[in-house]
């Protein structure tokens, strides 16, 4: 019998969700494909990967190369992975000394776009998240999505 999880995963209906508030009211094209998403973190998991930043790349970068939806790939599975970590105990978009909002989302989304022309690895991406995420207590944020 497997052990259970020390992660918290996300489900397609939840991703389903945060496409729909943050990006447009439509459904996935390709609902196979978002759930070949969602899943590929918890097989990497299965697998031996405890690393809580490199599950939430792997998410993101099976988002943005799955192109579950027409439009908003990449901005869905930005969102996506920091309610992943947000769940799991961590929040994104913490700022490093020196830089600005505006900086640090054109930083988030070269990296999404990084990985969508292959630049970029999920391993390279899960290094970033992990320069700019914070713990969720130490943020003084709940870890609800």
């Amino acid at each position: 019998m497997a052990s259970p999880s020390q992660f918290r995963f996300l489900t397609a209906s939840v991703a389903a969700r945060l496409h729909a508030r943050h990006i447009a009211k439509a459904t996935s094209t390709q609902p196979n494909l978002l759930e070949s998403a969602i899943f590929s973190p918890v097989n990497h998991e299965r697998y031996g990967q405890t690393d809580v930043f490199q599950l939430a790349a792997v998410l993101a970068e099976k988002i943005i190369l799955n192109h579950p939806y027409q439009d908003g790939n990449k901005r869905t599975a930005l969102f996506a992975a920091d309610a992943f970590l947000k769940v799991n105990g961590y929040i994104l978009q913490t700022r490093p000394r020196g830089v600005d909002d505006a900086e640090l989302n054109d930083r988030l989304a070269d990296a999404h776009v990084h990985v969508a022309t292959k630049r970029w690895t999920a391993e390279d991406l899960g290094g970033f998240y992990e320069s700019i995420a914070e713990s969720v207590a130490a943020a003084g944020h709940s870890n609800q999505p």
